[in-house]
């Protein structure tokens, strides 16, 4: 197990199980998208594992579901409009790794002087006991 990984998140209180699942690794970037695009973080959230760790451009490590609840209502604030589309899915076993192309658009405001982004995230996903896939490790 990675170190931003090694340990288990409480879920947030008002964080609801799964409305919107994964059950193929090439499921999960259009549901997430969906969420991020509808703007629900409570949503987003629910796409990834209770151990999830988002590694940030800046090498900032955001862990398990409270952390990735808190960054999510700030992104979503800004309104973003984002593309995915993946570009590679190699699956083995309960692990898949998934590389994904991504543009945005923020449609209320700027982050670092800029309201559009582009570039390729790398997701490792992992299968649950539900057989419903959630990203372990997003590097952004």
């Amino acid at each position: 197990m990675c170190a931003c990984c090694s340990s288990r998140a409480a879920q947030p209180p008002g964080l609801r199980s799964n409305r919107m699942t994964a059950r193929t690794p090439a499921e999960l970037l259009p549901g997430i998208t969906a969420a991020i695009n509808g703007g629900d973080p409570g949503e987003v959230v629910r796409f990834f594992d209770e151990e999830a760790c988002f590694a940030m451009p800046d090498g900032t490590l955001v862990r398990g579901h409270a952390q990735l609840l808190a960054m999510y209502r700030q992104r979503l604030a800004l309104r973003p409009e984002i593309t995915t589309r993946a570009a590679k899915i190699i699956e083995a076993g309960d692990i898949a790794l998934v590389t994904n192309v991504w543009s945005t658009r923020l449609r209320n405001g700027t982050m670092d002087g800029s309201d559009s982004f582009e570039g390729v995230a790398t997701l490792v996903l992992r299968r649950q006991a539900d057989r419903t896939w959630r990203i372990l490790v997003d590097s952004t």
